[in-house]
């Protein structure tokens, strides 16, 4: 919750929401230390243990946030080897599914990322499930008789349209997952890592 003092001396609240990156940073803290000083009181102006104690209290932030990263790096390590889930949110509320089994995480600016052996990335925050084998055949399970948006791809591998199919049954073929759907009266599979989004 930030509160702002407005002209008039009246105080109007404003809420903001936080996710778990929103820590107060460094520069932010070390900024209201300087701006602190900057206004203080020339009659009653700061005195060391106060500066001490607000030293105090950066070093603690510090070192919370840089143990808050490890713990979020070895919690992203866990998943190395499992078949994940995730949610990708577009511009204009579209939702797309990226499935991968990860291969790596790595932190860039404040951010845990996971590396998948689809060759994409996304934020440990937006993973939905993490799975094993016999999670992955549930989940397959789970979307039989379920609509799918496929992407379609022209002959130099880019993304050109999608087309929505109706899942009629799933297979594991040396551990990755397919969705099988008729097209006309040919039956037809694609991998699960083809798939936009299941509705």
């Amino acid at each position: 919750m930030i509160n702002a003092v407005g002209n008039s001396g009246s105080t109007s609240t404003t809420t903001t929401t936080s996710s778990s990156n929103d820590f107060l940073g460094k520069d932010a803290f070390l900024n209201l230390l300087v701006t602190e000083l900057r206004y203080q009181d020339p009659l009653d102006p700061l005195k060391d243990r106060d500066f001490i104690a607000q030293m105090a209290q950066f070093s603690t932030l510090e070192q919370m946030q840089n143990l808050y990263r490890v713990s979020e790096i070895q919690q992203a390590t866990t998943m190395i080897g499992c078949s994940v889930i995730a949610q990708e949110f577009h511009e204009g509320g579209l939702t797309e599914t990226v499935y991968g089994q990860v291969t790596g995480v790595r932190n860039y600016s404040g951010q845990t990322y996971l590396m998948l052996d689809s060759g994409r990335e996304v934020k440990s925050d937006q993973v939905i499930s993490v799975m094993d084998n016999k999670g992955m055949e549930q989940y397959l399970r789970g979307i039989v008789g379920r609509k799918a948006f496929v992407r379609v791809y022209n002959e130099i591998g880019e993304v050109v349209d999608f087309k929505e199919v109706l899942i009629t049954d799933y297979r594991l073929k040396d551990g990755e997952p397919y969705i099988v759907y008729y097209h006309g009266e040919v039956e037809e599979e694609v991998p699960l890592t083809d798939v936009w989004g299941v509705v």
